[in-house]
């Protein structure tokens, strides 16, 4: 080790032999050990604060139906089907208008929709099923 005041060798000295120069004490390091909580040994532990678990509620959603009515549905269908009657009645314009110039498109259509009306499927523009 070396003097801080004049640069001399001291070795294990704690004052220099040449200036007299005393060597500041070296501080004692002292290692800790954190516990889980992040506190030192001794300290007061407090446990973490846990929130409670709110489980959540589930209810049946209520299936939304059309204000359209499925007996006048069916009317439309087979008087003016072929022209697409029922799809303006639905609220399916560009539907209908297709319908309109290819003949339900070619009877096909007309007979799909058909089914579908009876089945209760058949469905408005919003997308709601006409079942009422």
């Amino acid at each position: 080790m070396k003097c801080e005041n004049c640069g001399a060798e001291m070795g294990e000295a704690t004052a220099c032999k040449f200036c007299g120069h005393t060597a500041p004490q070296k501080e004692a390091v002292q290692n800790v050990t954190i516990n889980y909580y992040g506190t030192a040994p001794g300290a007061e532990v407090v446990p973490p604060v846990v929130a409670p678990v709110v489980q959540p509620v589930y209810q049946p959603v209520a299936q939304q139906v059309s204000d359209k009515s499925k007996v006048v549905a069916i009317v439309i269908w087979l008087i003016f089907g072929l022209f697409g009657g029922h799809q303006f009645y639905a609220g399916k314009m560009k539907m209908g208008l297709i319908y309109f110039f290819t003949a339900g498109l070619f009877s096909i259509g007309w007979l799909v929709d058909g089914i579908s009306l009876f089945a209760g499927t058949f469905k408005d523009q919003q997308g709601y099923p006409i079942k009422n």
